[in-house]
């Protein structure tokens, strides 16, 4: 090679001509080595992540519809049921001025589960609480303080992977 100094060792005979030394050599063949091995790695870690998590337009919106590594991406797939009261149902108060309603609600995915089923109830103002999942599979809530009038009430059921369905019913409170 011209214009370097090179160590060449022949049957065990030793050549001189220009170029590096063999102390120069070892740091070049090392230095060479780990940005060979950063390039290599780093070549191979996204094709590993190609592989796993698929092609971009596989993915594109699955940011906020993950849960592990499934990509969620619809509702359809979400059972969102008020099972009672039945809509339109009326309740009749006497002489209380509140009563109490037991709202029960079916919920489920099988693709990654239910994180949270909420009840919007309005009237004069709306109130949202938490349904909590009872020993049937069913999840419940109870709204102590429902007054005369109709009421709206729509459930949200929601995924792990932040997909929601909806149901909606409405009730009668009379005298």
């Amino acid at each position: 090679m011209r214009g370097q100094n090179l160590l060449i060792s022949i049957r065990g005979r030793k050549r001189t001509g220009k170029g590096l030394g063999l102390k120069e050599k070892k740091h070049w063949y090392v230095s060479a080595a780990v940005l060979m091995t950063i390039v290599l790695g780093s070549a191979l870690s996204s094709t590993a992540a190609f592989a796993w998590f698929g092609n971009d337009e596989e993915n594109e919106g699955c940011k906020h519809h993950k849960y592990g590594e499934i990509c969620d991406k619809t509702n359809k797939d979400i059972t969102c049921n008020i099972v009672s009261p039945a809509n339109h149902a009326k309740f009749h108060l006497g002489e209380a001025r509140w009563i109490g309603v037991d709202f029960t609600i079916q919920a489920s995915d099988p693709g990654d589960g239910i994180k949270r089923v909420l009840v919007h109830f309005t009237h004069d103002n709306t109130s949202t609480k938490a349904a909590v999942l009872g020993g049937d599979g069913l999840y419940h809530v109870v709204w102590t303080t429902v007054g005369k009038g109709d009421h709206d009430v729509r459930v949200s059921c929601t995924d792990f992977a932040h997909n929601t369905a909806h149901d909606s019913i409405e009730i009668k409170v009379k005298e």
